[in-house]
């Protein structure tokens, strides 16, 4: 997976992570990168699912709320997504890329 990804060819990459993640259920990174590759590939409502594996895995890594609430934001649950940054941002305030995301977001919904 990691090496197709690195070569751009994202759906074959997600295959495999997915496959990979299925065998590891219990793994943060894999969970994130079958996010990731799924995202890359133009599968936004799995790797909305597989972000949400992640979250649940590891809920108070701040990154996983990020990575949850950009794809939560780009399938248009748009309050959904703010929840996910304003959780990211109590378990890393200040952080440059969830206060980036949320004021695109909410450039979005005014």
């Amino acid at each position: 997976g990691e090496f197709l990804a690195s070569r751009g060819r994202y759906k074959e990459a997600a295959v495999l992570y997915e496959k990979a993640a299925e065998l590891k259920p219990r793994d943060y990174e894999l969970a994130v990168a079958a996010a990731t590759a799924m995202r890359q590939a133009g599968r936004h409502v799995e790797a909305e699912s597989w972000y949400r594996k992640a979250v649940s895995l590891k809920p108070t890594d701040a990154r996983g709320h990020t990575n949850l609430g950009a794809i939560l934001h780009l399938n248009g649950k748009y309050r959904e997504a703010a929840d996910s940054y304003k959780e990211a941002l109590r378990l890393q305030p200040n952080d440059v890329t969830t206060l980036t995301n949320l004021h695109k977001l909410h450039s979005v919904m005014t």
